[in-house]
């Protein structure tokens, strides 16, 4: 037999001293847990998805490059960053000279593009290297032993 009284909240039985559960009731009880509880954490508009929760719980990846001098040189992480910033160490971002701008570090936004002399695909961040001018700019993102901040976002 049910129970004289329930629960506040989900209405499962509260037995008296007086009462008989049945296994009819347990079972109830049961269908009623599950049914909550399970409809509970599938929710996902109160809980994390496995993606959001390493936005929330590793939100950056912070690296450090040392420039080969080469054109170019290819960064890559262990997640498509949406945003990533590079400034060489003890540079200012961009230096102005007669022949044009020297960029020594900028952003990059996934799908829009970003500063000279930076590129950003998937999981793969390439940093550019010029020696000369071109355009009224110097991608100085990869040189030769040069020391380069790197922080990527998810």
């Amino acid at each position: 037999m049910a129970s004289t009284n329930k629960t506040a909240n989900l209405g499962l039985n509260a037995w008296l001293g007086t009462d008989h559960p049945t296994r009819s009731d347990f079972v109830s009880d049961n269908s009623i847990i599950d049914s909550v509880v399970g409809s509970h954490t599938k929710n996902s508009e109160i809980h994390l998805t496995s993606d959001e929760k390493l936005r929330v719980s590793a939100p950056v990846q912070i690296t450090q490059h040392l420039g080969t001098g080469t054109s170019s040189a290819t960064i890559s992480f262990d997640f498509p960053p949406k945003f990533v910033i590079v400034q060489k160490k003890n540079s200012v971002s961009v230096v102005h000279e007669a022949t044009g701008d020297v960029i020594n570090g900028g952003v990059v936004v996934s799908g829009y593009g970003g500063t000279k002399g930076l590129s950003l695909t998937g999981s793969s961040l390439v940093l550019s290297y010029s020696a000369s001018m071109s355009d009224g700019f110097r991608a100085n993102l990869n040189e030769s032993g040069g020391q380069y901040i790197i922080i990527a976002f998810r």
